[in-house]
């Protein structure tokens, strides 16, 4: 009876110590690969929102200027520029794909400016846009997407097409404050 006894519990002893040994292993690749991949996770999540929404802040954006520079609701702070819609109608809006930039005038969409050959960086603080003459600058001046636009390089030769020194994004126009341009054909 002892000799079965040991016959049965030796290979249970070994195959239980064998199973803890690779649990242990596992255990430890786990624990030694864990750190490394939540690290790895972030980066390609951060990679991967870059990826695929770089400019999606910079798709379509319009001209604004600063209206109330003391205010601390950007949505009062900023707002639409009255003359260069209403008057001389030559603010410039700025369209932004992978593809081309467009520099097209507020009032008459037909009159665009494009730009094909660019390379870009976006990040949180903004989006640096490269030509082979100029680069363009949006650095992020608030909380919401409003951006200061500089441009570096050669002088763009642009009639009608204004550049503003403030854009964000068209689809937030609405909660600016906007001035009726009334009965002027302006």
């Amino acid at each position: 009876m002892k000799l079965i006894r040991k016959i049965i519990f030796l290979p249970c002893v070994a195959l239980l110590f064998n199973c803890q040994q690779k649990n242990e292993v596992k255990k430890s690749t786990v624990v030694f690969s864990s750190a490394p991949s939540i690290d790895s996770i972030h980066k390609q999540q951060d990679q991967i929102s870059l990826s695929n929404d770089d400019l999606t802040l910079f798709r379509q954006l319009y001209p604004i200027t600063i209206l109330r520079p003391e205010s601390k609701n950007s949505f009062k702070k900023y707002g639409i520029e009255f003359s260069g819609i209403c008057y001389a109608c030559d603010l410039a809006e700025i369209k932004i794909s992978k593809e081309q930039l467009h520099l097209v005038n507020v009032c008459d969409s037909n009159e665009i400016y494009q730009i094909k050959d660019f390379t870009y960086t976006s990040s949180a603080a903004g989006l640096i846009l490269k030509t082979q003459h100029n680069e363009f600058i949006f650095k992020r001046v608030e909380k919401e997407p409003i951006f200061e636009l500089q441009i570096k390089g050669d002088a763009l030769l642009l009639k009608n097409k204004r550049i503003a020194k403030y854009y964000t994004q068209k689809a937030l126009i609405d909660q600016f404050e906007v001035h009726d341009c009334g009965d002027f054909q302006g």
